[in-house]
């Protein structure tokens, strides 16, 4: 498999001409004249036109040597009504005349989306491409840039031509690719960035089915322009000859005849498929993902949100085995297309395997949070049963068995419930759980007696049975008597202690204190002696009616 490609948009940057505006500007009607004398102006003469490639699809023998920098290759689109560009049904070399700076231009038919051989599939261009230091890609409708190159016959000649590059690994020279997209007459503008990010997706997709890494912009550095008239088309023309100027793509120390036929016979020879259906599968294919990816996550996303406040999916186990089914239903048949492609049938394999790896790992997730829930829940109401038991068995044994009813209760109740989250297809199953709940509901019923709770439960029934009133009808009258007795020796204080008996309801409390002789006690008494002993007795008389 291929691993997935990120973040190469990044490293691509756009040049868009400055008449990509959506303010139309008022548009002149040249005449036939000046038409051909701008086109003639920029495009080398007829006399000097050599075929490189018939249209049968055949290399001639009489390919030129010539230097191998200042070439562009421009890609005609057959398929194009009223195009401004000259269009072509061979691969033809024109070299410039002598006033111009010496650059070559190669015409060659871009692919028709009805056939899939020869220069009709794009290995003509592809070939112009690969060796030119820029390339234009003409015929480009607002309609096609509207709907997306991929789909386009211009997403055939770009796949083709991007395969070809990727094939040769020359990264690095920074050939310039114009798109350029012409305008119907109908006004407004183009937007460029959209047709650039339709070219880097088609570049992807490409790369992919290849199995490299690279980025567009290690290959091509991508302009978008707006052609109106024939003005435009010899602006577009001078700047690719400008940025071919001096550069070479080739960097070989053969020959260009020899270089352009090795690799028109190596796109020829090529047993790979056509790279825009394997582009479009590759695309396709994301695109499935992505959309049963969403419907997947926003059912699961509702689960999760109600096993977050501790509660159960209805039926989860049957609802889960339907939306994984449904999801990976839905990815096979947005993707059937990309089944019997090389390359874009691995990738199908590598996204399938992969949605239906996080799907089940979500779903997985969900049944162990469950499971956790209903263990939680079961052995919370089995203690509770135990509580409203205790105090009816005073022996342990008593206690034991009448609770085994309790204990094959809850046991049962746990197995029915966890039946509901079996998910089969997927291998979750109760069995582990029903036999850890079983021994977990011993457990708690061995250890009870010495729990907490049912500690808690026996002291408040013991300081019930202790603070338990009389009834309001048992009168009752309690009489008691309590002594309090304070003997007073000679002496200033330094001596002092209490002492006292509780009998039943009576008490007598003693206390000696030996400050007779203190002044402050004698002021105290009006100037005498405090008395010796002294008694204080306490009748206490309680009735209750």
């Amino acid at each position: 498999g291929c691993s997935s490609r990120r973040g190469h948009n990044n490293r691509r940057t756009f040049h868009h001409s400055g008449n990509m505006t959506t303010t139309r500007r008022t548009r002149r009607t040249p005449s036939l004249l000046s038409i051909a004398t701008l086109l003639l102006s920029q495009l080398p003469s007829t006399h000097a036109a050599t075929t490189l490639i018939d249209s049968t699809g055949l290399l001639t023998k009489a390919i030129p040597s010539i230097s191998q920098s200042g070439i562009v290759a421009l890609l005609t689109s057959p398929g194009t009504t009223g195009s401004l560009f000259p269009e072509s049904n061979d691969v033809s070399l024109d070299t410039a005349s002598s006033d111009s700076s010496g650059g070559v231009i190669i015409k060659a038919p871009g692919a028709c989306l009805e056939e899939s051989s020869g220069l009709a599939r794009g290995s003509g261009a592809a070939a112009a491409g690969s060796v030119a230091g820029a390339v234009v890609l003409s015929g480009v409708t607002l309609a096609d840039a509207e709907v997306g190159l991929a789909s386009t016959r211009h997403g055939r000649t770009l796949a083709e031509l991007f395969a070809s590059v990727v094939r040769s690994g020359k990264k690095g020279v920074g050939a310039t690719l114009i798109i350029a997209v012409q305008d119907d007459g109908a006004g407004g503008g183009i937007d460029g960035e959209g047709v650039a990010n339709d070219v880097e997706e088609i570049f992807e997709s490409v790369a992919e089915a290849a199995c490299v890494d690279d980025a567009l912009g290690e290959y091509f550095k991508v302009e978008v322009v707006l052609v109106k008239d024939a003005e435009d088309v010899a602006k577009v023309m001078s700047k690719a000859s400008s940025a071919a100027s001096g550069k070479s793509v080739i960097g070989s120390d053969k020959t260009f005849s020899t270089v352009f036929a090795d690799i028109y016979n190596e796109i020829s020879s090529a047993q790979t498929a056509d790279p825009t259906p394997v582009a479009e599968a590759a695309l396709a294919c994301n695109d499935a993902y992505s959309r049963a990816s969403r419907t997947s996550r926003a059912k699961t996303a509702m689960w999760k949100h109600r096993v977050s406040r501790g509660l159960l999916v209805e039926k989860f186990g049957q609802n889960a085995d339907s939306l994984m089914k449904r999801t990976l239903d839905l990815f096979d048949r947005d993707t059937m297309a990309a089944a019997g492609l090389p390359g874009a049938g691995e990738k199908r394999l590598e996204m399938r395997s992969k949605l239906q790896e996080r799907t089940e790992k979500t779903l997985k997730e969900l049944f162990t949070l469950q499971l956790a829930i209903l263990e939680k829940s079961t052995l919370k109401k089995f203690n509770n049963a135990l509580l409203r038991k205790m105090g009816k068995d005073t022996e342990a044994q008593d206690f034991f068995d009448n609770n085994a009813a309790a204990l094959r209760s809850a046991t049962f109740a746990f197995e029915t419930s966890a039946s509901t989250l079996e998910v089969p297809s997927l291998s979750l199953s109760k069995s582990k759980a029903v036999q850890d709940m079983t021994g977990k509901l011993n457990n708690a019923l061995l250890t009870f007696p010495d729990s907490p709770a049912a500690k808690i439960k026996s002291m408040k029934k013991i300081e019930k049975t202790v603070s338990k009133k009389k009834q309001p009808s048992e009168g009752s009258i309690d009489l008691s008597l309590d002594l309090v007795a304070m003997i007073r020796p000679d002496g200033f204080g330094n001596l002092q202690g209490f002492a006292g008996y509780q009998l039943g309801p009576h008490s007598v409390t003693v206390g000696v204190h030996n400050d007779a002789d203190d002044p402050g006690v004698i002021s105290g008494f009006g100037g005498v002696r405090p008395p010796f002993i002294r008694v204080q007795p306490k009748l206490k008389l309680d009735v209750e009616l």
